[in-house]
């Protein structure tokens, strides 16, 4: 992942602008995920979203979750209860998460 951020800058966003060189990656990693070579993340983000201004007639939440989630391999930003910083709801397979878990990069 880090090393296909560096790749994106400027120079990369021209190629894009001028040439088919985008539909080509997008074929290329079509098939490898065809191929299990890759899999599909998404990211979303709800921070700025007032969810801890609702008030249904007991108060401001304290904190908010999410239920059960079908989706796997989706990652969402959420904004603190305190407003001062950011979660991260990440979902995968089990397996997965128990790697994603012990991954010392998280800790």
């Amino acid at each position: 992942m880090r090393d296909a951020i560096k790749k994106f800058n400027s120079k990369y966003v021209t190629k894009l602008l001028e040439g088919k060189e985008h539909l080509d990656f997008l074929k290329d990693i079509d098939q490898r995920f065809l191929r299990g070579e890759a899999a599909p993340f998404s990211f979303t983000s709800l921070c700025r979203f007032p969810l801890y201004e609702a008030d249904f007639g007991w108060g401001k939440p304290v904190w908010i979750g999410s239920g059960r989630r079908t989706y796997r391999n989706l990652v969402t930003f959420v904004d603190t209860s305190s407003g001062d910083g950011i979660e991260a709801w990440v979902n995968l397979k089990e397996a997965d998460m128990e790697k994603f878990e012990k991954d010392s990069c998280f800790h």
